[in-house]
């Protein structure tokens, strides 16, 4: 491993504790934080309202899909790197799933800041629903006790770590958008602060690890090489040369 990828992947691991930190402090402050956030959005004008609501959506899937056909336009001899992308977001999301349901955080609406349910405990979610796991896939509770983390927030870290990497001009542009979708999800009721910067610690950590080791493309190589063609050379090799003519620098 050269010295510049081992003071990346320092660097990324440092801001994953960061965040980590950030939320841990944040914890015991969510109730107050929530309740001025709760303020701030019954004073914001209805078209303000609405770009937030549509801002927090920034990540998601339409967005994910937009910034994917935007790369493959710009560069499509740089195609392959779309299968690092889907693994840096797709890993996210399922980690973000798994530590939701383990968790067990009820939902800013609950008032129950302090609440953690982990995989034991039960809560009363409604009076049709009754006392439940956050776990409970099948019971009518919706995500109401996903709120630690903020999978809107892992994802859209994980979406700004892959566009940073990939072009790094873009780095101001992409911490911008994913603090505005953070800060929206906290105005708009969906999360307390803790979650949101619990969720970038996970995006950030998740995907960036993916991104450090060309997770997506080398495990379509193994993959192809064990299950399609024994004899075929891996496309990573020419990807990273493809890279270098281009004068790119590898991520």
């Amino acid at each position: 491993m050269h010295e510049t990828d081992a003071n990346d992947s320092r660097f990324a691991w440092q801001w994953s504790v960061i965040l980590l930190v950030a939320a841990a402090i944040a914890f015991p402050f969510d109730a107050t934080v929530a309740r001025w956030a709760g303020t701030l959005e019954s004073q914001l004008g209805g078209d303000l309202l609405r770009e937030l609501k549509a801002l927090q959506q920034f990540g998601q899937g339409a967005w994910i899909l937009i910034i994917a056909i935007a790369f493959v336009s710009l560069q499509p001899w740089r195609a392959r790197r779309l299968l690092d992308f889907a693994a840096a977001v797709g890993m996210t999301s399922l980690i973000s799933l798994m530590l939701k349901m383990l968790i067990g955080r009820p939902r800013p609406t609950f008032d129950d800041p302090l609440v953690i349910l982990g995989p034991f405990r039960r809560y009363h979610v409604s009076d049709v629903a009754g006392l439940r796991h956050a776990w409970e896939l099948w019971a009518p509770i919706s995500s109401d006790l996903w709120s630690m983390p903020s999978s809107h927030t892992s994802s859209v870290v994980a979406v700004a770590a892959f566009v940073i990497r990939m072009c790094p001009r873009l780095t101001g542009l992409m911490i911008g958008l994913a603090a505005i979708v953070a800060i929206a999800r906290v105005i708009l009721g969906a999360h307390y602060l803790s979650d949101v910067l619990f969720g970038a610690s996970v995006g950030w950590m998740v995907a960036g690890s993916i991104l450090h080791v060309d997770g997506g493309v080398r495990a379509i190589d193994w993959i192809w090489k064990r299950c399609v063609n024994r004899n075929a050379t891996p496309a990573l090799p020419r990807l990273l040369a493809a890279e270098r003519a281009h004068n790119v620098a590898s991520p």
